[in-house]
C-alpha cells in the first residue's frame, strides 16, 4: 500500500465515525431489524454497561425483544486511526501489504450523548458513552448497499 498521508487517513476515519454515528443511532430508534448488519460476523466484543453481548444478532435480539423505544441524541463524537494497516480478511484470505487501501485500516470511535427510554418525550433522559472499534468490511460493496466499516468491538456505559 502506497503511503497514504495523514490528511487523508484522517478523512477516511472521519467519514467512517460519520457514517456510524449517523447510520447506527437511528437504526436503534427505527429500524431495529437492521442492527445485526453494523456488526463483524466473526466474534466480537460487546458490552453494555458491563454485560457482555455474543455478537451483532445477539445485540439486535436485544433491541426488537427486549427494549423499550430509545431515542438517542448524539451530542459529540470523535476518532482516532487504531491501526493503519488493518489485516484486512477477504474470501481469498490476508489481503497482501501490496493490496491493501487506505481503507484498510482500524478506527476508534468515541461517543457521547443522551438516551430516553419509553415512548412518551416526558421520560427522563440519561446521558450515555459509547466506543467503538471499526474496522473494514471484508465484504463491502456500495452498489449492493453493504456498510464500508463494521463494528469489532463496543462497550456502552450509561453515565447518569
Amino acid at each position: 500500500m502506497p503511503a497514504a498521508n495523514d490528511d487523508t487517513l484522517t478523512k477516511v476515519s472521519s467519514e467512517a465515525a460519520t457514517e456510524l454515528v449517523q447510520s447506527f443511532y437511528p437504526a436503534l430508534q427505527s429500524n431495529r431489524d437492521a442492527i445485526g448488519s453494523f456488526y463483524l460476523p466473526t466474534p466480537t466484543t460487546i458490552l453494555f454497561n458491563g454485560n457482555p453481548v455474543a455478537d451483532g444478532s445477539a445485540v439486535q435480539d436485544i433491541f426488537v425483544n427486549q427494549m423499550p423505544a430509545a431515542h438517542y441524541e448524539v451530542q459529540s463524537f470523535d476518532c482516532q486511526i487504531i491501526n493503519r494497516a488493518y489485516p484486512t480478511t477477504t474470501a481469498a484470505g490476508v489481503k497482501p501489504p501490496a493490496q491493501m487501501t487506505v481503507k484498510d485500516m482500524s478506527v476508534l470511535v468515541i461517543v457521547s450523548g443522551h438516551v430516553r427510554y419509553g415512548e412518551s418525550r416526558d421520560q427522563p433522559q440519561r446521558g450515555f458513552s459509547e466506543t467503538f472499534v471499526l474496522v473494514p468490511n471484508p465484504s463491502s460493496d456500495r452498489a449492493k448497499r453493504r456498510k464500508e466499516w463494521l463494528i469489532q468491538s463496543q462497550n456502552f456505559r450509561l453515565v447518569v
